[in-house]
């Protein structure tokens, strides 16, 4: 699944944060711990002072235990353990009475403090510092000693506050960072909107540029170039077209003139008057070719649109189907009506005609004698279906999406034959969306076509007839 900018940069932007937070969240534990050891050992140094200096006054054993029973046996956060070379305990506070510290290693054990943190098989933890001094009659090992409980608790309690509020605040970044980018990329979106929006037929429109200075302004101004480049090449195809259409017709009405003039000759031979009929054939198909791109010209440059004109469509489909009859009786078709009429639109009542007449043109040609075409016309709510049903042979799937192209033709061949041009369907998806309609095409093969034409409904010339 490919995930959108918006996301990317919010995840991006949450992983940033995510080794961010880690990196900042281990170097606060591991500081915090520190400074807290080290106000445990400042203590333990403290009272390691004072039992040495317990010692060094001490003249005999006695004495020297009577002090320390005095000042240390029941001391509140400290333990203190004496102990003599043999490894019996000299002196050891009350809570220690049933545990003992264990001792370093001879190899640590001098004059200079060795700190170090042990635990007992009770599973307690200790911070003790150890130190050897010379006793009234000996050596002795003096340590001093701190639990670690309150110690480990605090880490503990800082370790799930850190993973409890790590997670949170990534989550409300990783949220904040979507909004973010939600915002930053809003003119995105606008800018895809109205892209969407510029067709071919609305070349004249341009994208807002708000801020030229920045990186979205200088993409909307340079697809706002690359639009205008668009809209003056395709008014030089269509400048072109209209003006080669236009140009094709007096030499075709010559060439089909004297063709004629020709053809009514008296003793002209039968392989003359062949070859000049089939001059007639293919100039009537060059001057239908050169009419139908002269009409889409006019339709692209927006000639000639309509006006504000009501038509009822009812009686015009009556008027194309009952002039399209004689060419399905000739096929041996059957043509029916279904028209719930009258069904007024706004329109040209001289450019309508022609998409109904390319319909039934194209419906007839495709349905095999002993078919049948229908056409049907009715009112859905605030516009007007037209539709033309045959029972033709179909059109495969994969020609569908290119039926309302240009030059496009499903069987070229046939076409030819029967004289298409493959402009036909153009020209009347150029009408409708000229009056607002729009036209869709379903078929299968084996199973006919359907072609649909809908349009808006004239609300007060059908409000008048109520």
């Amino acid at each position: 699944m490919t995930l959108s900018i918006r996301w990317r940069l919010a995840l991006w932007f949450g992983a940033v944060l995510a080794v961010v937070l880690i990196a900042f969240g281990t170097a606060v534990y591991l500081t915090m711990r520190h400074h807290a050891l080290g106000r445990i050992d400042q203590g333990l140094s403290e009272e390691l002072a004072d039992v040495l200096a317990e010692v060094g006054r001490a003249q005999t054993e006695v004495d020297l235990s009577e002090w320390l029973e005095r000042r240390f046996a029941h001391h509140e956060g400290f333990d203190f353990q004496i102990t003599r070379p043999s490894g019996d305990r000299f002196f050891a506070n009350r809570r220690l009475a049933g545990a003992a510290l264990p001792l370093p290693d001879a190899v640590y054990l001098s004059d200079s403090p060795f700190y170090r943190d042990v635990s007992t098989e009770g599973g307690k933890r200790w911070r003790v510092v150890s130190v050897q001094v010379r006793g009234p009659r000996n050596l002795l090992t003096v340590q001093v000693a701190r639990s670690l409980a309150g110690f480990d608790h605090e880490s503990k309690e800082l370790l799930l506050t850190m993973l409890l509020i790590g997670p949170l605040m990534l989550l409300v970044a990783v949220g904040g960072g979507y909004f973010l980018a939600r915002r930053a990329l809003a003119p995105v979106d606008q800018l895809r909107r109205r892209t969407q929006e510029i067709t071919a037929d609305r070349l004249d429109r341009r994208l807002p540029v708000a801020n030229p200075g920045d990186e979205l302004g200088l993409l909307g101004q340079t697809i706002n170039e690359m639009i205008g480049r668009l809209e003056r090449s395709f008014a030089e195809i269509r400048r072109f077209t209209a003006d080669a259409s236009h140009e094709l017709r007096t030499p075709l009405t010559a060439i089909r003139t004297e063709a004629e003039v020709a053809l009514r000759s008296n003793g002209v031979p039968a392989e003359q008057q062949q070859l000049l009929g089939s001059i007639l054939e293919e100039c009537g198909r060059l001057t239908r070719l050169t009419e139908q791109l002269l009409t889409l010209s006019r339709e692209d440059a927006g000639i000639g649109r309509p006006g504000p004109a009501p038509v009822d469509l009812a009686a015009l489909l009556h008027g194309v189907t009952e002039t399209m009859r004689p060419v399905a009786e000739a096929k041996g078709v059957r043509l029916q009506v279904d028209i719930a009429g009258p069904l007024w639109v706004q329109g040209d009542g001289i450019r309508l005609p022609q998409v109904f007449f390319n319909l039934l043109d194209n419906a007839l040609k495709y349905t095999l004698e002993g078919g049948s075409v229908q056409v049907r016309g009715e009112a859905r709510g605030a516009a007007v279906v037209a539709t033309v049903r045959d029972t033709g042979e179909g059109i495969a799937p994969e020609h569908l999406p290119h039926v309302f192209d240009r030059f496009y033709r499903v069987d070229k061949a046939r076409s030819r034959e029967q004289g298409g041009t493959g402009l036909g369907l153009s020209i009347a998806k150029s009408i409708v969306a000229a009056h607002g309609g729009q036209i869709e095409l379903d078929s299968a093969r084996g199973r006919g076509t359907t072609c649909t034409v809908t349009l808006p409904a004239d609300q007060t010339a059908q409000g008048n007839l109520r």
